[in-house]
């Protein structure tokens, strides 16, 4: 989205699609402050009726090399911020992506297993849905900060414990050989 003019009152005239109904922040590596801008002006023109919807709150992606780059998180948080609401998340933490699988497929969770890098998300959807989980230290977490929350007496800080884990998901390989 291109701002239509030099000054904020002119970003405040871009023509809105009538048909749009929801806006949805996912990763974008060309996120800027006209999309922003848009995104705020189709919730404030919708009200309630416009959904806030964000893919997921991941606030750093890791890359190779210990390095990593703002993710998801960052994108939804300032929608939110400036549309002063809180977005519905479709992917984890939230249970609503496993419902939709498993509403489509005969999942028993009992012998369903979470396998990801993330506490915050991976495992915390894992264990909210009642999945076994499956830590790889191979993204954000470190098995410190694992312990730290095993160590607590705070609900919420056990529910981002995994039941295993493991330094590398290649580690798997041999087991799903057999």
């Amino acid at each position: 989205a291109a701002l239509p003019g030099p000054a904020p009152a002119d970003w405040a005239q871009a023509p809105l699609d009538p048909a749009v109904r929801a806006v949805l922040v996912g990763f974008d590596e060309h996120f800027n402050y006209a999309k922003l801008c848009q995104a705020l002006r189709y919730l404030l023109r919708g009200g309630a009726d416009c959904l806030l919807v964000g893919t997921n709150r991941d606030h750093r992606l890791p890359l190779e090399g210990g390095t990593a780059i703002p993710g998801t998180g960052c994108l939804v948080k300032a929608v939110e911020t400036a549309a002063q609401r809180e977005a519905f998340i479709v992917g984890k933490p939230s249970r609503y992506m496993f419902d939709c699988v498993a509403s489509e497929f005969d999942i028993d969770p009992a012998r369903t297993i979470m396998v990801g890098d993330r506490l915050d998300t991976d495992i915390l959807m894992g264990n909210s849905c009642g999945l076994t989980t499956l830590l790889t230290l191979t993204g954000v977490t470190t098995l410190e900060e694992v312990k730290g929350h095993q160590e607590s007496d705070c609900p919420a800080r056990q529910s981002l414990v995994p039941d295993y884990y493991v330094e590398s998901i290649a580690d798997l390989l041999p087991a799903l050989g057999d």
